[in-house]
């Protein structure tokens, strides 16, 4: 299934480059920044959402209506308690909230910390080396897909699909793990002018992550181990580029 996804978003995108090329020579673009903030995020048990963020966009137009889309983005948590953690000891199975033990899988006789702790809540991460017990969790992602926009020359809506990746990154003091997973995004917004050259943005996205209950635990890096879904709301301000 997650295959399948895959291959559809790259058919799209080709589909979408195939229909625009009569257009190729009057073709230009945007690139925009701004601020984005990421919801319903799942690598962590305390990251339920990061909610410092940006994002950079571009567009390359093939049409008067269509255009293939470029986004790249990164969202930060820091400074998370963990469940109650308590600084500089190790904090028991028994001394942890239920809410912290979701998921947790025992660790292995024999085997390294690297080997199990994915499996582990974050309370448990803890450890008498560490001056502070709390989470990072980082999320950046890469996507490219076909954006159809509608409207003249006032405000104009647009929807898209992209496909890419997303980089996972959850860490405890000198403890991390991270996972580089297949996603989807389909996602809508608006772009309203400001002034001949700039833009306003609004955005909304929907992201699908990959993951797959079949990780390894090398790469498992949340406790359910599934799929997940996000949701990203960005605003930011565009400049148009060509002729």
């Amino acid at each position: 299934m997650r295959i399948r996804l895959v291959i559809l978003g790259l058919i799209l995108t080709a589909f979408s480059l195939t229909l625009a090329q009569p257009a190729a020579a009057q073709t230009q673009g945007n690139f925009g920044v701004g601020f984005s903030f990421l919801g319903n995020n799942d690598i962590a048990l305390a990251s339920s959402n990061l909610p410092l963020g940006f994002f950079g966009v571009g567009e390359l137009e093939l049409s008067d209506n269509m255009s293939i889309a470029f986004d790249v983005s990164g969202n930060y948590g820091v400074g998370r308690d963990v469940c109650g953690g308590v600084a500089s000891r190790a904090i028991p199975t028994s001394q942890q909230p239920a809410e912290c033990l979701v998921g947790v899988v025992p660790a292995v006789q024999g085997q390294d910390f690297q080997g199990f702790s994915n499996n582990r809540a974050e309370a448990q991460w803890c450890s008498p080396t560490l001056s502070e017990c709390d989470l990072k969790a980082v999320s950046v992602a890469g996507m490219v897909g076909p954006r159809f926009s509608f409207g003249g020359g006032g405000a104009r809506p647009f929807v898209h699909i992209m496909g890419g990746v997303v980089r996972s990154v959850r860490k405890i003091g000198f403890f991390s793990h991270t996972s580089t997973n297949f996603a989807f995004m389909p996602g809508f917004g608006v772009d309203v002018p400001i002034n001949d050259g700039t833009d306003f943005r609004l955005q909304v996205d929907f992201r699908r992550v990959l993951f797959g209950a079949d990780a390894d635990s090398g790469s498992s890096l949340h406790t359910g181990g599934v799929d997940y879904n996000e949701i990203r709301v960005g605003f930011g301000f565009l400049w148009g580029v060509g002729g």
